[in-house]
């Protein structure tokens, strides 16, 4: 049996997380619940109690607060353990993502690209660097959908993006899934003069789109797995929110291009804007 990473901190949005994890694990995988505390600020009070005096302090407060979150494991029966280590986040859950692992599960606060670098979110720098698939669960999703049942595939003709549909399809495997395939052609930059937009033939856009859908289409037809296709133009994330909702999708799976948190802000990560405010829970894959 393989386990799934669901780093956790006391915020409602791991709650969400670890609701999400135990849903899914269910019969199929141990969890592993990873919670790492911040070396204390303040070098006057350490030297004034000791190391160990403070960090004991630390880690009885952390096994209090995380009461609830091993509450809703305890009470789905999903055998799990609790490890809490003290160290930089981002660096101890790459390190633990190292390991047997089938999944990371983290819970996300959705905030916007520039504002995640400022805030030093986890969830950014863990799916860049993870090389298993991450789900990012917020505040807001439905845990009554949870694990999932509809599934909005995002592609785009990429090696990530069929990463991500071959992933999907495996971690979905003796659940009744419907699936949505879906593409986003972006219109080429055309100037916009007195008589309007330049570009005019939507056809031509719809055509690259269904050559983009193609291969896809085919390994899901040799899989067997039922899906639907939709070809849309126009900017892809905000269409996929948009799909998402439409579809009541309760899972969006991505393939990541593994760009950091500047370079996919500098160059319109479709991944990143995807994850601001996103309420439905996402699945992203790397090649």
């Amino acid at each position: 049996m393989s386990r799934i990473l669901v780093p956790v901190d006391f915020s409602a949005q791991s709650i969400q997380a670890v609701r999400f994890a135990a849903a899914y694990a269910k019969d199929k995988h141990d969890l592993t619940l990873l919670h790492v505390i911040q070396p204390f600020p303040s070098r006057y009070v350490v030297n004034k109690l000791g190391k160990e005096g403070v960090e004991k302090i630390q880690l009885d407060e952390a096994k209090e607060d995380l009461k609830p979150l091993v509450e809703i494991i305890e009470a789905a029966g999903i055998a799990y353990q609790l490890e809490i280590v003290f160290g930089n986040a981002h660096e101890e859950i790459a390190k633990h993502a190292k390991g047997e692992y089938a999944a990371v599960v983290m819970g996300t606060r959705g905030y916007g690209r520039m504002t995640g670098f400022l805030k030093q979110s986890v969830s950014y720098p863990t799916i860049h660097d993870s090389k298993i698939p991450v789900f990012l669960i917020s505040e807001e999703t439905d845990a009554a959908d949870f694990p999932w049942r509809n599934v909005l595939l995002t592609v785009d003709g990429s090696d990530q993006a069929m990463a991500a549909v071959n992933k999907v399809i495996g971690l979905s495997e003796g659940m009744d899934v419907s699936f949505t395939l879906l593409t986003v052609v972006t219109p080429p930059v055309a100037y916009t003069g007195m008589y309007g937009v330049g570009w005019e033939d939507t056809a031509t856009l719809e055509e690259w789109g269904r050559e983009t859908l193609r291969p896809y289409e085919e390994l899901l037809d040799e899989r067997q797995v039922p899906f639907e296709s939709k070809v849309l133009i126009g900017d892809p994330a905000m269409l996929i929110r948009e799909t998402a909702q439409e579809k009541e999708a309760s899972l969006i799976a991505l393939g990541h291009h593994g760009l950091g948190g500047i370079a996919g802000t500098l160059v319109g990560s479709v991944t990143f804007k995807t994850i601001h405010r996103a309420k439905t829970p996402l699945l992203i894959v790397k090649s």
